[in-house]
């Protein structure tokens, strides 16, 4: 008994010593896991916002090209106008007026 009583401080620096090496490899291993983790939270929202993205342009350029067949119609009709002449304009309007 009295032996172990002697070497009582080494035996608690040894275990000591070998909860903080278990405890840190533990902290190591859940660090690894967190930063796994935030890597593939990271990925989901940048393919998230690349879809978004996506989505945006390609409901930009449906709107561009609406946009786009209603300016041709109102040229045609700009140059249609203007090919009749003034003259031809007073009268349609005039029409227009005696109808409504």
């Amino acid at each position: 008994m009295q032996v172990f009583i002697n070497q009582l401080p080494l035996i608690i620096t040894i275990l000591t010593a070998l909860a903080g090496v278990i405890g840190w490899g533990i902290g190591r291993v859940r660090r690894g896991y967190g930063l796994e983790r935030d890597i593939n939270h990271l990925k989901r929202d940048y393919e998230t916002l690349s879809t978004n993205c996506s989505k945006l342009f390609t409901e930009l350029e449906r709107r561009l090209d609406q946009a786009e067949k209603e300016l041709a119609i109102l040229k045609a009709v700009n140059q249609a106008l203007i090919a009749q002449g003034p003259r031809s304009q007073a009268e349609h309007v005039f029409r227009e007026c005696d109808t409504a």
